[in-house]
């Protein structure tokens, strides 16, 4: 005879089961905590289409429940197949999710750009909104929009901060992170898609989320979060936030929502994109952050600019992205260090430009000077100079990625 014992205990295990095969897992110390129902994730949202009438379609898909009521989340969708007016073709493209960052929206031309490189991909509003057609936008990467009567909430510092204390279904993290996922499990199931192969950028805050994302949704075959990073209360844009909030609320927010509580957590290889004097992700945080994750590569570029279409520009993103779904070379070059006090010894593959970037200041993150010290050979020791304080070997490889090496010294 049963005992209801034993038959709970094969209930939770035909659950993880399930969840397994899904693909989505929460990271253990956060299990049970957030009310995301993983299962209802994982399956293709209903959705409708708002407009096919050009190459970039839109449509509206359901979120999660916002102050008692059903929301929708805006997209824009685009692939060859919509560039060649939704004509039937039996090849399977791979597909990549965008995700915006702050003061941004849905962005029609970032579909587009994805889209002309043979992917399909979708790009979804994460502030309630709808954006304007492209022509009443000020530029292509316009976010200006109208609210949607079925919105979810706003992304603004009240809901990514102040709501702490509110249910999770009022608080940004947890309609971002649904909508995000829920947004890949419908470009899933289109049949123009190959379910196998795709891929999840974003930008600022969108890189932020792609680091919580990718700890949760393992259906994904690579990440890339530019700029975006972990260990904000350390140093960051936000100090006055955090100052806000208080050292017991300060915990619970990062135990909840940064990005060092899920990056563990990913199982597809990622690229970490940032630049030297990021105003709003610092370098020690986000290598802090990059080195939580179990397959990583880096980006360190200099002086990169911080903006919507800066984060979306670097070639890097595209080749990091085809090589893992496509199989494709473009990013093969890799490099070995070995450090014994000043003196580094490197070996850089398939390289063309070296340098050792270094910085001297001791003044906050985005205010520092950095220095280029070019390098002869792809291998070879070089002395790190005495002043510096941050230094990483940075490398454009012959197929023009700038890459870098770990960001190291903290003198």
């Amino acid at each position: 005879m049963y005992k209801p014992g034993l038959l709970w205990i094969c209930i939770l295990f035909i659950t993880a089961d399930v969840l397994a095969q899904a693909g989505l897992s929460l990271p253990e110390n956060l299990s049970g905590k957030i009310p995301w129902d993983l299962r209802v994730l994982s399956t293709a949202p209903e959705y409708r289409w708002l407009s096919q009438a050009d190459s970039v379609w839109s449509l509206s898909y359901a979120g999660e429940k916002y102050e008692g009521n059903n929301t929708d989340v805006f997209a824009y969708y685009a692939s060859p197949a919509t560039l060649a007016g939704g004509q039937e073709n039996d090849r399977k493209f791979p597909a990549v999710v965008l995700v915006h960052g702050g003061g941004g929206t849905a962005f029609r031309i970032w579909a587009l750009e994805w889209a002309k490189r043979g992917y399909a991909a979708m790009a979804m509003d994460l502030s309630g909104n709808r954006p304007y057609p492209i022509e009443e936008q000020d530029n292509p990467w316009g976010s200006k929009g109208s609210r949607m009567s079925s919105g979810g909430p706003k992304q603004d510092d009240v809901h990514k901060f102040f709501r702490l204390d509110e249910p999770f279904t009022e608080q940004w993290q947890f309609h971002s992170v649904s909508n995000i996922i829920r947004a890949h499990s419908l470009i899933r199931s289109f049949p123009e898609v190959d379910p196998e192969k795709t891929a999840i950028t974003g930008i600022s805050w969108g890189g932020y989320l792609t680091n919580l994302v990718a700890g949760i949704d393992h259906r994904f075959s690579a990440a890339v979060p530019v700029y975006g990073a972990g260990f904000l209360h350390e140093g960051s844009v936000w100090d006055p936030q955090f100052d806000s909030l208080g050292v017991v609320r300060t915990k619970r927010w990062v135990d909840l929502w940064d990005p060092s509580s899920y990056v563990g957590n990913a199982t597809m290889p990622m690229l970490f994109v940032n630049g030297t004097n990021d105003f709003a992700y610092f370098v020690e945080n986000w290598q802090r952050t990059a080195n939580l994750a179990r397959e990583v590569q880096f980006s360190m570029i200099p002086e990169l600019k911080h903006s919507h279409l800066h984060g979306a520009e670097p070639d890097e993103i595209y080749n990091f992205i085809s090589h893992h779904l496509e199989n494709k070379s473009e990013f093969i070059s890799s490099i070995k260090l070995k450090q014994k006090d000043d003196k580094v010894t490197y070996k850089i593959s398939n390289a063309q430009e070296f340098h050792l970037a270094y910085t001297a200041d001791s003044t906050r993150s985005p205010e520092r000077v950095w220095k280029l010290m070019s390098l002869k050979k792809s291998s070879g020791t070089v002395s790190v100079p005495s002043e510096a304080r941050r230094w990483y070997i940075y490398w454009v490889d012959r197929w023009g990625n700038r890459r870098s090496g770990e960001v190291n010294g903290m003198r």
